[in-house]
């Protein structure tokens, strides 16, 4: 009876550790193909991550452009504006040099020139 029980328990035993070994190299497969599939998942969250940030600089500098163009359009204006106003007044202040002798003399006349007839009796 014994070496029949004891040849069961080595038979059980080496199937036990038969069956651990095929338990562990499992269980290694099984962390190995999750580690694969978060480095997977890291990899395409890393790469969606930066499409975005792409997807934003390339917004953001349009945006840039858009307020740069408009902001020289509104600076060539007022640049021109500018211009035009300081013409005008150097137009105005040209023709008020010339005329001022011509002013001068007539404010001259009508303050100088006294009517000295009186006024008709109604």
């Amino acid at each position: 009876r014994w070496p029949c029980s004891q040849q069961k328990t080595r038979m059980s035993g080496k199937d036990g550790i038969k069956t651990l070994l095929e338990a562990e190299n499992k269980a290694t497969e099984s962390v190995a193909q999750a580690r694969r599939e978060k480095g997977a998942r890291i990899k395409q969250a890393r790469d969606e991550a930066y499409n975005e940030v792409k997807q934003y600089q390339a917004q953001l500098d349009t945006q840039l452009q858009t307020a740069v163009s408009q902001g020289m359009a509104q600076s060539d204006k007022s640049s021109k504006l500018a211009s035009e106003t300081e013409n005008q007044l150097m137009e105005i202040r040209r023709n008020a040099e010339a005329n001022r002798v011509n002013v001068v003399r007539q404010i001259l006349a009508w303050v100088s020139t006294v009517d000295t007839t009186a006024p008709k009796a109604a």
